[in-house]
C-alpha cells in the first residue's frame, strides 16, 4: 500500500538532570515514495510538565526495508520538527523552535491492512531541551 495513519500513544523523557517523564501521543501519515523510501508528516504532542510543554509537526525522509514477506517493515528516517514550546524560556514565556528529529520504526503486519508500529524518537534541540519518544500505535493501510 501506498499510504498508512497511525495513531500512537507513548512516553516522553527529557534528557535532562531531572529526568523528567510524561504521557505522549501523536497522529502520523506515511507515504511510500519508493521501494525503499518512505516520507511521513505527524502531529506530536509531548506532555506537560515542569519543565516542558512541547507540541508542532514533524516531517521525515525514511530508508525503509520490508521482511518476512512483507510483514514486517524496519525504518530509519531522520527529518525537522517545528515545535512550540509552552515553557520554552524558563520565564513563563512560550517559544517555536525548529528541532531536528531521529527515529527508528519497526512495523508489523497482522492483517492486510492493519499493523501494529513502535517507533523511538530522539528529539535534538539546541536549548538543551533534547527528548527521547517511544510510541506504540496501530497503523491502518489503505
Amino acid at each position: 500500500t501506498d499510504n498508512e495513519i497511525t495513531l500512537y500513544l507513548g512516553a516522553r523523557v527529557l534528557n535532562s538532570d531531572d529526568t523528567e517523564h510524561s504521557f505522549a501521543g501523536g497522529i502520523e501519515y506515511r507515504r511510500s515514495l519508493g521501494r525503499y523510501i518512505d516520507w511521513t508528516i505527524a502531529a506530536l504532542h509531548e506532555g506537560d510538565t515542569r519543565h516542558l510543554s512541547r507540541y508542532g509537526i514533524a516531517t521525515q525522509l525514511w530508508a525503509v526495508r520490508s521482511f518476512l514477506d512483507g510483514r514486517l517493515d524496519l525504518g530509519l528516517g531522520a527529518g525537522p520538527y517545528l515545535a512550540r514550546d509552552g515553557n520554552g524560556d524558563g520565564e513563563g514565556q512560550a517559544t517555536t523552535t525548529v528541532a531536528g528529529d531521529v527515529s527508528v520504526t519497526a512495523a508489523y503486519r497482522f492483517h492486510p491492512r492493519l499493523a501494529f508500529r513502535a517507533t523511538w524518537s530522539r528529539i535534538i534541540t539546541d536549548y538543551s531541551r533534547d527528548t527521547d519518544l517511544f510510541f506504540g500505535g496501530v497503523a491502518y493501510d489503505f
